[in-house]
């Protein structure tokens, strides 16, 4: 009976020894994939000079202690790099896909360029993304849409061509998408209004042309719509503000849209930027803004309005009644 105890046990600690082993050399594996992707991805750089990834990432330095590069406590595998202004230039090579473990992935205002690497959508952890002010070319990349965790999607300035995937819409959990000052044009999809926990839409300064889809206007976390300076025609849907009540910024600066400004508008009752102005607007001012006793700047002018002067009475008697320090800013 001893001998089978303890041959039981030497199994069992044999096994133990067997897995500890086999995990600690996973891990220092994964380590070392992570290194190597960094190393490939610095190795990418024409311009570093800033010279600090230079003179920091090497193999002389843990990883993790690299500059700009966090680890997670619990795996000790990367879990955010950022290199924002390091004016950086070069490609983003494919094997930057290797980092499993990402959340976090921050590289705006660099003079990075090309195509991004279908590879990242192997990044299924990534919640952070944000590749602003830099030169990439091409359509946006369709890498997102195996993200299920995204978060945060930041694109502004990148010199994307194209329309807008409609299958971004499948990023269920998307609360951020940017994509202003670019040069993307066709159709919004009507597939964003399927982004229920977006809360902020930018999507000025591009070429967009036909109607805003009434899809956008049922997304009721939606606190920011951004459509200015974009070739976008219709009109507004007349129940616009029933199912955004959290709604704090709302602009379709110089556009081509038309017909009236509805008046359910006074029901977004945390509106505190309303930009009309430069478009073909006619009829009445609905009376309902002066209800909007958050609104810090209004922009009316340059459309076919009547009613402007009874609206800035309106709008006086908010100013006079609120006094905590509101102050209305008219472009009418």
């Amino acid at each position: 009976m001893m001998d089978r105890t303890n041959l039981l046990l030497f199994i069992s600690c044999f096994m133990i020894h067997s897995l500890f082993i086999s995990c600690l050399a996973s891990n220092i594996l994964n380590i070392t994939t992570d290194q190597s992707a960094l190393i490939v991805f610095k190795s990418q750089f024409e311009h570093d000079h800033s010279n600090v990834l230079a003179r920091n990432w090497s193999s002389d330095t843990p990883i993790c202690n690299w500059i700009g590069v966090t680890c997670s406590s619990r795996h000790q595998r990367v879990a955010a790099i950022n290199v924002s202004n390091m004016d950086l230039s070069g490609l983003i090579p494919p094997e930057l896909g290797n980092l499993s473990f990402l959340v976090s992935l921050e590289m705006s205002r660099n003079k990075l360029y090309g195509n991004l690497p279908k590879e990242l959508a192997k990044l299924k952890r990534l919640k952070f993304i944000s590749f602003s002010f830099n030169r990439f070319s091409g359509k946006i990349p369709f890498f997102s849409e195996a993200m299920p965790n995204l978060q945060q999607l930041h694109l502004r300035n990148c010199s994307f061509t194209g329309s807008i995937p409609p299958s971004l819409s499948n990023i269920s959990k998307l609360e951020f998408l940017g994509l202003t000052y670019n040069a993307l044009e066709g159709m919004i999809p009507v597939q964003i209004g399927n982004l229920g926990r977006l809360k902020i839409l930018s999507l000025e300064g591009n070429k967009f042309s036909g109607t805003i889809p009434d899809s956008i206007f049922n997304v009721s976390t939606l606190e920011v719509l951004e459509f200015s300076y974009n070739s976008l025609s219709g009109n507004l849907p007349a129940n616009m503000c029933r199912n955004l009540p959290s709604l704090t910024y709302f602009s379709v600066y110089s556009n081509q849209l038309w017909g009236q400004i509805p008046s359910t508008i006074g029901e977004c009752s945390q509106l505190q930027t309303l930009e009309f102005q430069f478009n073909q607007f006619n009829g009445p001012v609905p009376k309902q803004i002066g209800n909007l006793s958050m609104l810090v700047l209004l922009g009316l002018g340059r459309n076919n309005l009547k009613g402007i002067l009874l609206i800035f009475f309106s709008l006086f008697y908010i100013t006079r009644k609120f006094s905590h320090g509101l102050h209305v800013f008219y472009y009418i």
